[in-house]
């Protein structure tokens, strides 16, 4: 038995020894197929958190995309409707001009006194009366520029007068005609002043207010032009009239 025991202690060793090399050879590739791992591991972990990090950046840069979109149709619906407004807002304003048109009452600014004055100045001395209808007001004060103009081009005038039409009462509706409007101009049979009667009814209505000679004449000889300033009549008077027709 001691021989046995004897062999085998000399032997282990032997054999330990023989494996060593095997064993330095399989540590060696252990340690690099670890090492392998600890690289695809980090090449894993950084290629996940680029990844993740692409797509936050590109959910972050649509979301930014999305809000500036919205940002702009936001403020093109806001232009539009700012553009909306305005458009609302100049017709409003139009139309209220156009209503203030027709109701300003007639008025002879300074500019068509001056030229009336310089264009029936040659017809002086005429004699001329002016009549208004009593209680309306803008036809008296339209009657006094009308005068002023009148006396400053030299003619004799006699200072505006207010008279009555009383509608008669009990007639079958539509038999007796309604108010007159506008400026009516009339003279007697006398030819200076029939030619004067022509001139002023033109020249009001070159001035833009509804004028007109009258179609019956005077049955008197004197020099006499007969101004009558009935009720305003409807739409744009003066100046107001002439830049409607001017556009």
């Amino acid at each position: 038995m001691d021989g046995p025991a004897h062999e085998l202690r000399f032997t282990l060793p032997g054999l330990l020894a023989g494996l060593a090399p095997y064993q330095s050879e399989i540590m060696s590739n252990g340690m690099k197929t670890v090492a392998f791992i600890l690289l695809a591991a980090m090449a894993l972990v950084t290629s996940l958190g680029w990844m993740f990090s692409w797509k936050a950046e590109r959910r972050r840069d649509e979301a930014l995309i999305k809000h500036e979109l919205e940002a702009k149709q936001a403020i093109a619906e806001a232009n539009k409707a700012t553009s909306i407004a305005n458009e609302q807002a100049a017709a409003a304003n139009l139309e209220l001009a156009r209503l203030q048109a027709k109701m300003l009452p007639r008025r002879l600014t300074k500019a068509q006194q001056e030229t009336l004055v310089s264009d029936v100045s040659s017809l002086a001395p005429q004699s001329a009366s002016i009549w208004y209808g009593a209680g309306d007001k803008e036809s008296e004060n339209f009657s006094w520029d009308i005068a002023s103009a009148l006396n400053a081009a030299g003619w004799k005038v006699f200072s505006p007068a207010s008279t009555a039409t009383l509608a008669q009462s009990g007639k079958p509706f539509g038999s007796i005609p309604r108010l007159q409007t506008g400026v009516v101009v009339s003279s007697n049979k006398h030819g200076p002043s029939m030619k004067a009667a022509d001139a002023l009814a033109a020249e009001l209505l070159a001035l833009g207010f509804d004028a007109r000679k009258a179609e019956e004449i005077g049955s008197g000889h004197e020099p006499l032009v007969v101004v009558t300033v009935q009720a305003r009549p409807d739409g744009a008077q003066g100046e107001m009239k002439l830049n409607a027709i001017g556009r």
